[in-house]
């Protein structure tokens, strides 16, 4: 079975999107999430991303983000070139997310990759299927493409039956909701 590095933004989405991968793929996750504010909400997440993939049995990588514990340094190193990019703020969580994937897969020697940020209905599919596309076509990887959107609150469900922890906005400061 050939192995896929999946960028896991969290438990919640990677639900619906590992089973979709799982009976063709040795799932590798990839924690790489430096959009997630504040530190509380990081960590928050990233736990319950490692209890889920051990619930799983699934292996786990990670690359922390290097804002941690330093509002300024979030600020002026991810949210402010996040506010001033010419094709939006969440164009380039996407493309720095998965730039960072292209290359943890290349260090692993994984071929295939793909994201659960494809399953959220709230997310922008089209060009999060897009920009995986080129980054893989530029690193020599193969983008798996997948659409979880339909059974994402299922996912959703799922992760909260066995008591992990679900988020209630994207990530990013720009997104809590008050």
């Amino acid at each position: 079975m050939q192995k896929i590095l999946l960028h896991t933004c969290c438990a919640p989405c990677s639900a619906s999107t590992i089973s979709l991968l799982q009976e063709q793929y040795d799932i590798v996750s990839f924690w790489y999430n430096p959009n997630i504010y504040p530190l509380q909400e990081y960590e928050l997440r990233k736990k319950a991303w490692q209890e889920y993939m051990q619930f799983l049995k699934i292996r786990i990588t990670e690359k922390n983000a290097q804002w941690l514990s330093n509002d300024e340094l979030y600020e002026s190193v991810w949210l402010d070139k996040a506010v001033r990019c010419d094709k939006g703020r969440c164009y380039f969580c996407y493309e720095k997310r998965l730039e960072e994937t292209a290359i943890r897969a290349k260090e692993l020697g994984i071929l295939n990759f793909s994201t659960t940020l494809l399953a959220s209905p709230y997310q922008k599919h089209e060009d999060i299927q897009q920009l995986a596309q080129n980054i893989a076509e530029l690193n020599g990887l193969n983008f798996v493409y997948i659409d979880p959107r339909k059974i994402f609150y299922t996912g959703v469900n799922q992760v909260k039956k066995i008591g992990l922890y679900s988020q209630k906005y994207c990530g990013c400061k720009l997104s809590i909701r008050k």
